[in-house]
């Protein structure tokens, strides 16, 4: 299957919800071109074609902007999942023919429970969709491809939109799955759920729910979320991603690594990010659980000697927000708490990882070829891995370089990157991730179709498509990384006797406390490293508080209270950013209460999308100004 770039999925989605209809030409299976495709679809329409999912009407018109019928939909999925035979099964609707070119995809897709019919022996094929009730077939075709019995959003993305309170009752938990996913965007800001969908915006439907779940079978993954039985566990925390194959070939692989490592211990998993717990939980139904939760899972469990093991490149915020929380928060709920180093923390750190990553791909080295290693890039001071990475591999093997995806003045950037492959005159590239999983970095940002992706600008830049080889394979991989980790933990040390600096400063959210008028100090927690706040000034006055936040990057440009279905959704009330006089991101914002997990929207300046990010303000760090 072609699968969408993000760029251009958005762009469709955008043109898509503003109403654009100009037609294009879109190509069947055999090359014959569709003249009713309007420009937004073509792409959507190319795949419904090309994958046989969605016949045309004619050899020249595809009924784009026809209702999608009933019938025409239960065939798409039917074929979508391999057209299983259901000859023998017995068809319930007397309007649905045993000759029907339609009847083995109702009588599957009825046998599924993934369509009811319209009454208990009428199937009404002809009928036209209603949106709430594709949004229903969809995720019950969905949760059945992964061996589910439902699947749900647990982020309320429906309130965001102003007719919710059309959508009916039982369609309510569906619709907002599927807008929560994105397969749904709404038309001129609205759900119109008892609206009908044309078969071109049902192929835009179908391409977004392929393209998300492309990523392989969670059922092969095991999140390791099971009560304790015993009185020790190992908790490895990792950032995480939602790509399953390479999460089953890094994170779980050095899990099941350390559970051989520790066999008397109960080997458990935690991801910092919430955003990809959530898209786990609703593409997969597997739940995952963030840091907080597993931590009281195992204090529930009487849990009495913890170990902690960070799968995390380095002592960069989010191991500083690691240290944060088992110091300030559960010390005291364990007999002890170990922590391992990050994997890069020694110089023989360094010197063995890269040796693993020289000895991965020395396949590729024959003198003619620059191997380029993508890193994500901080604005810690602990960015300054990717450096130093290099210049020791370099000072054996001249043609390896390590840029960043973000802009850091400490790390070579992708421009630094080519410009330095150029000046060697090599003659082919090969591209890898400096990351432990190969997930949306190196699928998008690394691989991806974007014209901005690592591999667009090398081809941009006069390598032929040939020479640009893209190794999609995470750290997390190679047996010498994962050897490694499993040595960090067993090193572990109390808590207490850790000596890795870590950032940001410790934090207290817990200990609350009311503030007089005046203007203060403080320390934010936020949810998501992406999202890091440096800097809080914040101002009482009249039982009202506002925060100034600077920002440690200048990845957002707006900021809005609320979630950002709401924030997409709004007219007003963004935020947008102020320099301060070092060039720093700043935004001015509302504070509803302090120790509290505060909901707020932020717009990605790069991707042009608002994310959801949590902001804890702590009282117990106040101090007056």
């Amino acid at each position: 299957m072609k699968k969408l770039s993000r760029t251009l999925a958005l762009l469709l989605a955008m043109v898509l919800a503003f109403g654009l209809t100009d037609s294009a030409f879109a190509a069947d299976e055999d090359g014959k071109e569709y003249t009713d495709v309007p420009g937004w679809a073509k792409e959507y329409v190319d795949v419904m074609t090309e994958e046989k999912l969605i016949d045309g009407k004619t050899d020249t018109t595809f009924g784009a902007n026809d209702p999608m019928t009933r019938a025409d939909l239960v065939v798409a999925l039917y074929r979508l999942a391999g057209s299983p035979d259901v000859k023998d099964k017995e068809n319930p609707f007397q309007d649905v023919a045993e000759d029907a070119a339609y009847r083995d995809a109702v009588v599957w897709a009825f046998g599924q429970k993934i369509v009811n019919g319209k009454t208990p022996d009428t199937f009404d094929p002809d009928g036209s969709a209603q949106r709430q009730e594709i949004a229903k077939i969809v995720c019950e075709f969905a949760a059945r491809q992964v061996g589910k019995d439902e699947l749900k959003s647990r982020k309320d993305e429906l309130s965001a939109y102003p007719d919710a309170a059309d959508v009916d009752g039982w369609a309510k938990d569906y619709m907002n799955w599927a807008a929560a996913s994105a397969f749904i965007t709404g038309s001129d800001g609205k759900l119109l759920p008892h609206g009908t969908a044309t078969r071109a915006e049902v192929s835009a439907i179908l391409c977004r729910y392929m393209d998300d779940a492309a990523t392989g079978d969670a059922s092969k993954d095991d999140p390791r979320n099971q009560d304790p039985t015993r009185d020790t566990e190992l908790l490895v925390v990792s950032f995480g991603t939602s790509f399953n194959d390479n999460r089953v070939a890094t994170i779980k692989a050095i899990e099941d690594d350390l559970a051989k490592a520790f066999p008397s211990y109960d080997v458990r998993r935690a991801f910092t990010a919430d955003i990809i717990i959530e898209h786990v939980y609703r593409r997969d139904g597997e739940q995952i659980d963030n840091v907080k939760e597993a931590l009281e899972r195992a204090v529930e469990a009487d849990v009495k000697n913890l170990v902690v093991q960070p799968t995390h490149l380095m002592n960069g915020y989010e191991y500083g927000d690691l240290r944060n929380m088992l110091e300030k928060k559960y010390a005291d709920k364990f007999d002890s708490i170990k922590i391992g180093a990050p994997l890069l923390t020694s110089d023989d750190d360094f010197a063995k990882v890269a040796d693993a990553m020289v000895k991965a791909t020395a396949s590729f080295d024959d003198g003619k070829t620059a191997i380029c290693f993508m890193g994500h890039g901080t604005e810690a001071a602990s960015n300054a891995i990717y450096n130093k990475m290099e210049q020791l591999i370099q000072a054996d093997h001249e043609n390896y370089f390590v840029g960043t995806v973000d802009e850091t003045e400490s790390a070579n950037t992708l421009a630094d990157v080519v410009k330095a492959v150029k000046d060697g005159g090599y003659e082919r590239v090969v591209l890898r991730p400096m990351m432990i999983v190969a997930g949306d970095h190196a699928n998008n940002d690394m691989a991806g179709d974007d014209a901005d992706s690592w591999k667009n600008t090398f081809l941009a830049s006069g390598f032929d498509a040939e020479d640009v080889i893209c190794e999609v394979k995470g750290l997390g991989e190679i047996k010498e990384i994962r050897d490694l980790l499993c040595a960090h933990a067993k090193a572990a040390v109390n808590l207490e006797d850790a000596d890795i600096a870590s950032e940001p400063n410790p934090e207290n959210p817990d200990n609350k406390e009311t503030l007089a008028d005046g203007v203060y100090t403080i320390d934010v927690e936020s949810d998501s490293a992406m999202f890091k706040v440096v800097a809080c000034e914040l101002t009482v006055k009249d039982g009202e508080m506002t925060a100034k936040l600077t920002l440690s990057g200048t990845g957002y440009d707006q900021m809005y209270v609320g979630t950002k279905g709401q924030a997409a959704n709004a007219k007003d009330g963004f935020v947008k950013y102020e320099e301060d006089a070092e060039g720093k991101y700043t935004f001015t914002i509302p504070v509803a209460a302090l120790d509290e997990e505060l909901s707020y929207a932020a717009h990605g300046t790069k991707s042009g999308k608002w994310f959801d990010r949590t902001l804890t303000f702590d009282g117990a760090s106040a101090e007056a100004k």
